[in-house]
Protein backbone atom coordinates (compact mmCIF):
# COMPACT_ATOMS: atom_id res chain seq x y z
CA UNK A 1 0.00 0.00 0.00
CA UNK A 2 1.47 3.38 -0.99
CA UNK A 3 2.17 6.16 1.46
CA UNK A 4 -1.07 7.74 2.61
CA UNK A 5 -0.78 10.53 5.23
CA UNK A 6 -4.49 10.35 6.04
CA UNK A 7 -3.81 7.28 8.18
CA UNK A 8 -1.71 9.47 10.47
CA UNK A 9 -3.72 10.82 13.44
CA UNK A 10 -1.41 13.83 13.66
CA UNK A 11 -1.87 14.74 10.01
CA UNK A 12 -5.60 14.09 10.18
CA UNK A 13 -6.07 16.29 13.24
CA UNK A 14 -4.11 19.06 11.52
CA UNK A 15 -6.18 19.17 8.32
CA UNK A 16 -9.45 18.94 10.25
CA UNK A 17 -8.36 21.83 12.46
CA UNK A 18 -7.39 23.95 9.46
CA UNK A 19 -10.85 23.42 7.99
CA UNK A 20 -12.49 24.13 11.34
CA UNK A 21 -14.07 20.68 11.38
CA UNK A 22 -14.91 18.89 14.59
CA UNK A 23 -15.93 15.26 14.15
CA UNK A 24 -19.58 14.77 15.09
CA UNK A 25 -20.30 11.61 17.03
CA UNK A 26 -24.01 12.10 16.32
CA UNK A 27 -23.25 11.60 12.62
CA UNK A 28 -20.91 8.65 13.21
CA UNK A 29 -17.83 10.58 12.12
CA UNK A 30 -15.10 8.23 13.27
CA UNK A 31 -12.33 8.19 10.67
CA UNK A 32 -10.23 5.12 9.90
CA UNK A 33 -6.53 5.51 10.79
CA UNK A 34 -5.42 1.87 10.65
CA UNK A 35 -3.72 0.76 7.44
CA UNK A 36 -4.07 -2.93 8.32
CA UNK A 37 -7.85 -2.58 8.58
CA UNK A 38 -7.95 -0.73 5.26
CA UNK A 39 -5.96 -3.55 3.67
CA UNK A 40 -8.47 -6.12 4.93
CA UNK A 41 -11.32 -4.09 3.44
CA UNK A 42 -9.57 -3.84 0.08
CA UNK A 43 -8.85 -7.58 -0.04
CA UNK A 44 -12.47 -8.35 0.84
CA UNK A 45 -13.68 -6.12 -2.01
CA UNK A 46 -11.38 -7.93 -4.48
CA UNK A 47 -10.99 -4.88 -6.71
CA UNK A 48 -9.69 -4.54 -10.25
CA UNK A 49 -9.70 -1.79 -12.86
CA UNK A 50 -12.91 -3.32 -14.23
CA UNK A 51 -14.79 -2.38 -11.07
CA UNK A 52 -16.81 0.70 -10.21
CA UNK A 53 -16.93 1.37 -6.46
CA UNK A 54 -19.48 3.37 -4.53
CA UNK A 55 -18.07 4.60 -1.23
CA UNK A 56 -20.53 5.97 1.31
CA UNK A 57 -19.23 8.44 3.88
CA UNK A 58 -15.59 8.68 2.79
CA UNK A 59 -14.71 11.39 5.31
CA UNK A 60 -11.28 12.94 4.61
CA UNK A 61 -10.50 10.10 2.19
CA UNK A 62 -7.97 7.67 3.69
CA UNK A 63 -9.74 4.66 2.20
CA UNK A 64 -10.82 6.60 -0.90
CA UNK A 65 -7.24 7.09 -2.06
CA UNK A 66 -6.60 3.36 -1.83
CA UNK A 67 -9.81 2.59 -3.74
CA UNK A 68 -8.78 4.99 -6.51
CA UNK A 69 -5.47 3.14 -6.89
CA UNK A 70 -7.19 -0.21 -7.40
CA UNK A 71 -10.60 0.37 -9.02
CA UNK A 72 -11.44 1.70 -12.45
CA UNK A 73 -13.94 4.23 -11.11
CA UNK A 74 -14.77 5.45 -7.60
CA UNK A 75 -17.84 7.48 -6.68
CA UNK A 76 -18.11 8.84 -3.15
CA UNK A 77 -21.18 10.25 -1.42
CA UNK A 78 -20.39 12.53 1.53
CA UNK A 79 -22.88 14.87 3.24
CA UNK A 80 -20.37 17.12 5.07
CA UNK A 81 -19.25 20.06 2.92
CA UNK A 82 -16.06 20.57 4.93
CA UNK A 83 -15.02 16.95 4.48
CA UNK A 84 -15.82 17.20 0.79
CA UNK A 85 -13.39 20.13 0.51
CA UNK A 86 -10.67 18.09 2.24
CA UNK A 87 -11.37 15.06 0.07
CA UNK A 88 -11.14 17.08 -3.15
CA UNK A 89 -7.78 18.49 -2.06
CA UNK A 90 -6.34 15.16 -0.89
CA UNK A 91 -7.48 13.25 -3.98
CA UNK A 92 -6.87 15.87 -6.67
CA UNK A 93 -4.41 13.62 -8.54
CA UNK A 94 -7.04 10.98 -9.29
CA UNK A 95 -9.14 11.42 -12.43
CA UNK A 96 -11.16 8.26 -11.75
CA UNK A 97 -12.88 9.79 -8.70
CA UNK A 98 -16.27 11.49 -8.63
CA UNK A 99 -17.32 13.19 -5.40
CA UNK A 100 -21.00 13.81 -4.67
CA UNK A 101 -21.97 16.06 -1.78
CA UNK A 102 -25.27 14.62 -0.56
CA UNK A 103 -27.04 12.68 2.17
CA UNK A 104 -26.92 9.10 0.89
CA UNK A 105 -30.27 8.20 2.44
CA UNK A 106 -31.87 10.92 0.30
CA UNK A 107 -30.10 10.09 -2.95
CA UNK A 108 -31.84 8.49 -5.92
CA UNK A 109 -29.90 5.23 -5.88
CA UNK A 110 -31.19 3.79 -9.19
CA UNK A 111 -30.30 7.06 -10.94
CA UNK A 112 -26.87 7.01 -9.34
CA UNK A 113 -26.35 3.42 -10.45
CA UNK A 114 -27.39 4.26 -14.02
CA UNK A 115 -24.80 7.02 -14.00
CA UNK A 116 -22.14 4.57 -12.87
CA UNK A 117 -23.02 2.17 -15.67
CA UNK A 118 -22.89 4.84 -18.36
CA UNK A 119 -19.10 4.96 -18.38
CA UNK A 120 -17.34 4.90 -21.75
CA UNK A 121 -15.48 1.82 -20.56
CA UNK A 122 -17.84 -1.06 -19.89
CA UNK A 123 -17.34 -2.06 -16.28
CA UNK A 124 -18.15 -5.54 -15.13
CA UNK A 125 -18.41 -4.98 -11.39
CA UNK A 126 -20.45 -2.61 -9.23
CA UNK A 127 -19.36 -2.73 -5.59
CA UNK A 128 -19.95 -0.80 -2.39
CA UNK A 129 -17.39 -0.02 0.30
CA UNK A 130 -18.39 1.95 3.38
CA UNK A 131 -17.65 2.65 7.02
CA UNK A 132 -21.30 3.03 7.99
CA UNK A 133 -22.34 5.58 10.63
CA UNK A 134 -23.63 3.56 13.57
CA UNK A 135 -26.82 5.58 13.94
CA UNK A 136 -28.11 4.88 10.44
CA UNK A 137 -26.72 1.42 9.67
CA UNK A 138 -30.19 -0.17 9.44
CA UNK A 139 -31.73 2.29 6.96
CA UNK A 140 -28.55 2.29 4.83
CA UNK A 141 -28.53 -1.50 4.63
CA UNK A 142 -32.20 -1.61 3.71
CA UNK A 143 -31.63 0.92 0.93
CA UNK A 144 -28.66 -0.96 -0.49
CA UNK A 145 -30.07 -4.48 -0.25
CA UNK A 146 -33.57 -3.72 -1.50
CA UNK A 147 -32.36 -1.66 -4.45
CA UNK A 148 -31.63 -4.73 -6.65
CA UNK A 149 -29.63 -2.54 -9.03
CA UNK A 150 -26.77 -4.90 -9.64
CA UNK A 151 -24.28 -4.58 -6.81
CA UNK A 152 -22.17 -7.73 -6.62
CA UNK A 153 -20.36 -7.15 -3.33
CA UNK A 154 -20.81 -4.88 -0.32
CA UNK A 155 -17.92 -4.51 2.11
CA UNK A 156 -19.17 -2.61 5.12
CA UNK A 157 -17.76 -1.66 8.49
CA UNK A 158 -20.43 -1.65 11.17
CA UNK A 159 -20.70 -1.65 14.96
CA UNK A 160 -19.69 -5.07 16.29
CA UNK A 161 -23.03 -5.70 17.99
CA UNK A 162 -24.91 -4.93 14.77
CA UNK A 163 -22.60 -7.14 12.73
CA UNK A 164 -23.15 -10.07 15.10
CA UNK A 165 -26.91 -9.60 14.80
CA UNK A 166 -26.70 -9.57 11.01
CA UNK A 167 -24.86 -12.91 10.79
CA UNK A 168 -26.83 -14.62 13.59
CA UNK A 169 -28.65 -17.82 12.52
CA UNK A 170 -32.22 -18.77 13.43
CA UNK A 171 -32.59 -19.86 17.05
CA UNK A 172 -30.08 -17.30 18.29
CA UNK A 173 -31.28 -14.48 20.55
CA UNK A 174 -29.51 -11.98 18.29
CA UNK A 175 -31.41 -13.21 15.22
CA UNK A 176 -33.91 -10.55 14.11
CA UNK A 177 -35.29 -8.38 11.31
CA UNK A 178 -31.87 -7.28 10.09
CA UNK A 179 -30.62 -10.88 10.06
CA UNK A 180 -33.56 -11.97 7.88
CA UNK A 181 -33.22 -9.00 5.51
CA UNK A 182 -29.50 -9.51 4.96
CA UNK A 183 -29.73 -13.29 4.54
CA UNK A 184 -32.61 -12.95 2.10
CA UNK A 185 -30.64 -10.79 -0.31
CA UNK A 186 -27.09 -11.98 0.25
CA UNK A 187 -24.54 -14.38 1.64
CA UNK A 188 -22.95 -12.43 4.49
CA UNK A 189 -19.93 -13.09 6.69
CA UNK A 190 -17.72 -11.31 9.21
CA UNK A 191 -14.30 -10.77 7.65
CA UNK A 192 -12.54 -9.28 10.66
CA UNK A 193 -12.96 -7.72 14.07
CA UNK A 194 -11.87 -4.06 14.27
CA UNK A 195 -10.71 -2.38 17.46
CA UNK A 196 -12.10 1.00 18.45
CA UNK A 197 -8.48 2.15 18.51
CA UNK A 198 -8.45 1.99 14.70
CA UNK A 199 -10.45 5.24 14.49
CA UNK A 200 -10.15 8.94 15.22
CA UNK A 201 -11.92 10.09 17.22
CA UNK A 202 -12.07 6.83 19.15
CA UNK A 203 -15.65 5.48 19.33
CA UNK A 204 -17.02 3.79 22.42
CA UNK A 205 -17.41 0.37 20.77
CA UNK A 206 -15.55 -2.03 18.49
CA UNK A 207 -16.52 -2.76 14.89
CA UNK A 208 -16.48 -5.59 12.36
CA UNK A 209 -15.95 -5.78 8.62
CA UNK A 210 -18.80 -7.53 6.81
CA UNK A 211 -18.79 -8.84 3.25
CA UNK A 212 -22.12 -9.32 1.49
CA UNK A 213 -22.16 -11.36 -1.71
CA UNK A 214 -25.39 -10.19 -3.29
CA UNK A 215 -27.68 -12.79 -4.84
CA UNK A 216 -28.68 -12.22 -8.47
CA UNK A 217 -31.94 -10.33 -9.00
CA UNK A 218 -34.86 -12.70 -9.28
CA UNK A 219 -33.33 -15.47 -7.17
CA UNK A 220 -35.73 -14.84 -4.30
CA UNK A 221 -39.14 -16.53 -4.48
CA UNK A 222 -40.88 -13.66 -2.66
CA UNK A 223 -44.20 -13.01 -4.42
CA UNK A 224 -45.04 -9.72 -2.70
CA UNK A 225 -41.98 -7.94 -1.18
CA UNK A 226 -44.16 -5.48 0.75
CA UNK A 227 -46.14 -8.27 2.43
CA UNK A 228 -42.95 -10.21 3.21
CA UNK A 229 -41.29 -7.15 4.73
CA UNK A 230 -44.39 -6.37 6.78
CA UNK A 231 -44.55 -9.95 8.02
CA UNK A 232 -40.93 -9.91 9.19
CA UNK A 233 -41.49 -6.59 10.96
CA UNK A 234 -44.60 -7.85 12.73
CA UNK A 235 -43.07 -11.19 13.69
CA UNK A 236 -40.19 -9.59 15.60
CA UNK A 237 -42.29 -6.81 17.13
CA UNK A 238 -43.06 -9.06 20.10
CA UNK A 239 -40.54 -11.81 19.62
CA UNK A 240 -41.28 -13.64 22.90
CA UNK A 241 -44.90 -14.27 21.97
CA UNK A 242 -46.16 -17.16 19.87
CA UNK A 243 -46.18 -16.41 16.17
CA UNK A 244 -49.95 -16.72 15.77
CA UNK A 245 -50.55 -14.23 18.57
CA UNK A 246 -48.03 -11.57 17.62
CA UNK A 247 -49.05 -11.64 13.93
CA UNK A 248 -52.78 -11.56 14.65
CA UNK A 249 -52.31 -8.61 17.00
CA UNK A 250 -50.60 -6.53 14.30
CA UNK A 251 -53.23 -4.29 12.68
CA UNK A 252 -50.94 -3.19 9.87
CA UNK A 253 -50.44 -6.81 8.80
CA UNK A 254 -54.21 -7.32 8.78
CA UNK A 255 -54.71 -11.07 9.20
CA UNK A 256 -56.88 -12.93 11.70
CA UNK A 257 -55.51 -15.65 13.94
CA UNK A 258 -57.38 -18.29 11.95
CA UNK A 259 -55.87 -17.06 8.68
CA UNK A 260 -52.37 -17.08 10.17
CA UNK A 261 -52.78 -20.60 11.59
CA UNK A 262 -54.08 -21.88 8.25
CA UNK A 263 -51.18 -20.31 6.35
CA UNK A 264 -48.68 -21.75 8.83
CA UNK A 265 -50.12 -25.23 8.41
CA UNK A 266 -49.96 -24.98 4.60
CA UNK A 267 -46.18 -24.48 4.77
CA UNK A 268 -45.60 -26.75 7.80
CA UNK A 269 -44.69 -24.00 10.27
CA UNK A 270 -45.74 -24.31 13.91
CA UNK A 271 -48.00 -21.31 14.64
CA UNK A 272 -47.10 -21.66 18.32
CA UNK A 273 -43.43 -21.10 17.57
CA UNK A 274 -41.55 -17.81 17.83
CA UNK A 275 -40.11 -15.55 15.16
CA UNK A 276 -36.51 -16.36 16.02
CA UNK A 277 -37.16 -20.02 15.14
CA UNK A 278 -38.11 -19.27 11.53
CA UNK A 279 -35.51 -19.46 8.78
CA UNK A 280 -35.25 -17.02 5.90
CA UNK A 281 -37.00 -19.61 3.73
CA UNK A 282 -39.81 -19.98 6.32
CA UNK A 283 -40.54 -16.24 6.27
CA UNK A 284 -40.79 -16.27 2.47
CA UNK A 285 -43.03 -19.35 2.51
CA UNK A 286 -45.35 -17.88 5.12
CA UNK A 287 -45.60 -14.51 3.37
CA UNK A 288 -46.50 -16.25 0.11
CA UNK A 289 -49.01 -18.50 1.88
CA UNK A 290 -50.75 -15.51 3.47
CA UNK A 291 -51.21 -14.08 -0.02
CA UNK A 292 -53.15 -17.18 -1.09
CA UNK A 293 -56.14 -16.48 1.12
Amino acid sequence: MNDNPLFSPVYLKDILLKEGIFARRSRGQNFLIDRNVADKILRAADLSDADTVLEIGPGPGALTLELCRLAGKVVTVEWDRGLVRILREQANEYDNLEIIQADFLKTDLPALADNLRNEKTLRTGLKVVANLPYSITGPLLVKLLESEIGFSILVLMVQKEVGERIVSPPGNKKYGRLSVLCRTYSEVEIISQVSRNSFFPRPGVDSVILRFKIYPAGKSSIVDPARWKNLVRAAFAQRRKMLKNTLAADRQLGYSEDQIIAACHRVEIDPRGRAEQLSVKNFIQLANALGER
